[in-house]
């Protein structure tokens, strides 16, 4: 491609310094990252900056983690003079904070820019968009957007760990590259023009500041929640005043009362008419129809695997009705099992728990080893290896939370169960868990009791 001799790859660290002096000299850049399941936990690998001009420089952090504060990277992170366009940030803004203590200020977010363009315009309960589709919205790059979604698709599906994988390929230097400079300047031209047309400055600024923090602070998960819940409320208020009590949830029409049904928790659609309630029934029942219908085509198993029915799922099994929960588990069952299988092919049996989705450690959960512990002939050999480090690494997170928490921590008492489990001298699961487990029933001994499970005394 013609701009790929406008991309530099940087791993040293002078070099790096170097860049960044030219970059402070920006008013506006486009930032994005790359990692393995990218979050707080998911490692962050690479770094992609892109100015006005479509220069892109791609910071190698997993050859040199030193370019964050040796090559001055960060201060750009947190400068409040340059402005750093970023598509939905939340999960690269817990990666920086949690692996790198570093805390992102002066953001653009496109996708928070999208959702408070579309409440100003009416909606109560807008959808987020993929970067293809945001391009198609507010520039003319959508093209090289859809070339970029398409080719994640394929590696996503066959290549667990991608972005940790060295030296970057001509490919994924041109798709990291393409993640900057679909979002500057047009995108973001357009979108800053909108916001301030329209008198939404401050409630964009105060939406980003929301995303940044919501994986950091928890005040800002219950101020989002708070207020989603409160627009699902008064949309479901209205419903019976105006619509005919024979009304099938396949004929609405409004998103937002549709977003709407699906998104009320079960536990408080109670609350609500006995019309709303059948909706909601409904609207599970089109969501698992619509995941059957998944397990016919690749690209619906693709979206299984990447936990994109998840929720509809979730949803689901809280639903009291036994025709639903008895449909739900079967689907579940599928549901693990494809993704079970896929895991296998993803990844290997070095690979770290840390490269495991939400959605593959979910599925982790169901599986229920026999006492043949590491070497179960009913799991592949793939599957069971991330299976134990995922359960020390679980291990090790509990162990930490007492220590933090001491007198008020809590436990599950099938959690306790398991432990103890673990624990037993018969039990043949790894050395290493073992004497984990071992220590943390003790210390829980210790701290609360014999045998008291906390949070049940």
């Amino acid at each position: 491609m013609s701009e790929s001799k406008k991309v530099e790859v940087i791993t040293d660290v002078s070099r790096c310094r170097d860049v960044v002096r030219e970059l402070e000299k920006c008013d506006v850049i486009a930032v994005d990252a790359e990692g393995v399941q990218l979050g707080k936990d998911g490692p962050l690998t690479l770094l992609q900056v892109g100015t006005l001009d479509h220069v892109v420089y791609l910071f190698d952090i997993h050859t040199n983690k030193d370019l964050f504060i040796q090559g001055k990277l960060q201060d750009i992170l947190t400068s409040t003079k340059i402005k750093k366009v970023i598509h939905s940030c939340s999960g690269d803004s817990a990666a920086l904070y949690y692996q790198f203590n570093i805390r992102l200020r002066n953001v653009f977010d496109t996708q928070v820019a999208h959702l408070v363009i579309q409440e100003g315009e009416g909606r109560e309960l807008a959808s987020m968009l993929k970067l293809e589709d945001l391009c198609k919205k507010y520039s003319s790059v959508a093209k090289v957007a859809d070339q970029k979604d398409a080719i994640k698709d394929m590696w996503v599906k066959e290549i667990g760990d991608l972005w940790a994988r060295r030296p970057l390929s001509d490919d994924m230097v041109e798709y990291a590259a393409g993640d900057v400079t679909a979002i500057v300047p047009e995108v973001y031209n357009t979108m800053k023009r909108h916001i301030e047309e329209r008198g939404l400055v401050e409630t964009f600024n105060k939406r980003v500041e929301e995303e940044i923090l919501i994986t950091v602070d928890e005040t800002m998960k219950v101020q989002r929640r708070t207020r989603v819940e409160e627009k699902i409320g008064r949309i479901l208020k209205k419903i019976d005043s105006k619509y005919p009590p024979h009304l099938k949830f396949k004929d609405l029409e409004d998103e937002d009362v549709k977003m709407a049904i699906q998104r009320v928790h079960m536990k408080d659609v109670e609350k609500f008419s006995p019309l709303v309630n059948r909706l909601k029934k409904e609207s599970i029942q089109q969501d698992l129809d619509s995941i059957e219908e998944s397990f016919a085509s690749e690209n619906g198993v693709f979206d299984i695997v990447n936990g994109r029915c998840d929720r509809s799922l979730k949803t689901a099994y809280s639903c009291k009705d036994p025709v639903i929960r008895d449909r739900t588990k079967k689907i579940q069952d599928r549901v693990v099992q494809i993704t079970l299988d896929h895991i296998a092919k993803k990844y290997s049996v070095t690979s770290p728990a840390t490269y495991l989705s939400r959605h593959e450690k979910d599925a982790m959960g169901w599986l229920r080893p026999s006492p043949s512990g590491e070497q179960d002939p009913r799991y592949n050999k793939v599957v069971l290896a991330l299976y134990w480090k995922q359960m020390e690494t679980e291990l090790d997170s509990t162990i930490q939370k007492l220590e933090r928490e001491t007198y008020e921590f809590v436990m599950h008492e099938g959690h306790y169960k398991k432990i103890k489990f673990y624990m037993n001298q018969r039990t043949p699961v790894p050395r290493s868990i073992k004497t984990k487990a071992i220590y943390l029933i003790r210390k829980l001994d210790q701290t609360f009791g014999r045998g008291v499970v906390p949070g049940n005394r």
